[in-house]
């Protein structure tokens, strides 16, 4: 039997979310496959139970030594594990959804197997200015029928997996308390009262609910299958602006709104939205008067310092807070149905579920 190692960045849900579909696809067309990480991307792993998980970091000799036994790996933008699949002559298969955002695209990216990028905004015309022979696809999602229009009855927050380099060591804590503050200050909740739901990353929601217990919200960290189904039975949906969630949400045709950004990627995907029209009523922290030194295309090793500082600084702020709140304030007058229809409609304009013919490729090649 082919056994196929999955490994992913281990910084947020989106590419835990996104090595987990494929691997189920895989899975179906009976290979084997082995989750390897460490941090959210094993959480994520362990906690869909849907196969065995390795925790090891790179340099691990049980990494080593679970790479050493498979076909091939597949990445998740991850570049640690595909090394040590480099330096033991493995083939290794590489899916990109932030290349549009890229300094430069990684060596280890270039020399992968098959290198698919999927589809977004400024995409193609990222590649067109490089030399990479990418494939570019559709969403790597959940492959969903379109959910019921009405037919849900909660409000779902999703605050993904809230690991990130930009919030130093508490593990995205104080962001998940700056959003809960402000849902509980807002009237958002009123007509969900008792049917609220916020989901996240494990340490994180053990905090909120020693912090919020007995308030108007429930939290939960999730299997995806759980979490998505949570998504589809959503009256509406409140998201962290990342890629994963966001496309997931407009693939059920549900009306989603977007928290401010908590890292890099979700700065820029958040500024795109909102261009297009496709996140009213949402919160970013450049709305607020002051000097924001985040630019595109930055080295990771200048943005960071720089974001954990502004990002910091500004979930201490007051009138930080009181732009939120006022953020917040204007969803009850958003026409839900017309909001669901454009964000389908630009799901849709993103090509077909790349999912499947991903996993059948792959596959073929092994």
């Amino acid at each position: 039997m082919t056994m196929i190692v999955c490994c992913a960045y281990p910084l947020g849900y989106g590419p835990a979310a996104k090595l987990h579909v494929i691997a189920e696809e895989l899975q179906r067309r009976g290979v084997h496959t082995v989750f390897l990480g460490t941090g959210v991307t094993h959480e994520f792993a362990a906690h869909s139970r849907s196969g065995i998980a390795v925790e090891a970091d790179p340099d691990d000799a049980r990494a080593r030594a679970v790479v050493a036994a498979s076909d091939a790996v597949l990445s998740l933008m991850d570049r640690d594990y595909v090394r040590v699949a480099q330096e033991l002559g493995k083939p290794y298969f590489v899916v990109d959804s932030l290349v549009w955002l890229r300094e430069r695209i990684p060596e280890e990216f270039l020399a992968s197997r098959r290198y698919w990028v999927q589809d977004f905004v400024g995409v193609r015309e990222r590649l067109a200015e490089t030399s990479a022979g990418a494939i570019v696809v559709g969403p790597v999602v959940r492959s969903m029928p379109r959910a019921s229009e009405g037919g849900g009855t909660e409000l779902v927050v999703s605050l993904g997996g809230l690991a990130s380099p930009y919030q130093g060591d508490e593990g995205g804590v104080r962001y998940a308390e700056f959003v809960v503050e402000g849902l509980l200050r807002s009237e958002m909740l009123r007509p969900f009262q008792g049917r609220a739901l916020v989901m996240g990353g494990r340490r994180c929601i053990e905090h909120l609910r020693r912090r919020h217990a007995g308030t108007r919200l429930d939290f939960a960290t999730l299997s995806h299958a759980s979490a998505v189904a949570r998504l589809r039975r959503a009256a509406l949906v409140v998201s962290a602006p990342g890629l994963t969630t966001a496309l997931e949400c407009f693939q059920l045709g549900v009306p989603t709104f977007f928290l401010p950004p908590q890292n890099y990627s979700q700065w820029w995907i958040l500024k795109t939205l909102r261009a297009r029209d496709l996140a009213p009523c949402s919160f970013h922290w450049e709305d607020r008067p002051t000097e924001h030194p985040i630019t595109e295309r930055m080295p990771e090793a200048t943005r960071v310092p720089l974001l954990r500082d502004l990002l910091t600084r500004s979930m201490a702020d007051r009138e930080v807070a009181r732009g939120f709140d006022d953020a917040l304030a204007g969803v009850p007058a958003v026409d839900r149905r017309a909001l669901a229809s454009r964000q389908w409609s630009f799901f849709r304009s993103l090509g077909a579920n790349a999912t499947a013919a991903i996993a059948a490729e792959m596959q073929a090649l092994c």
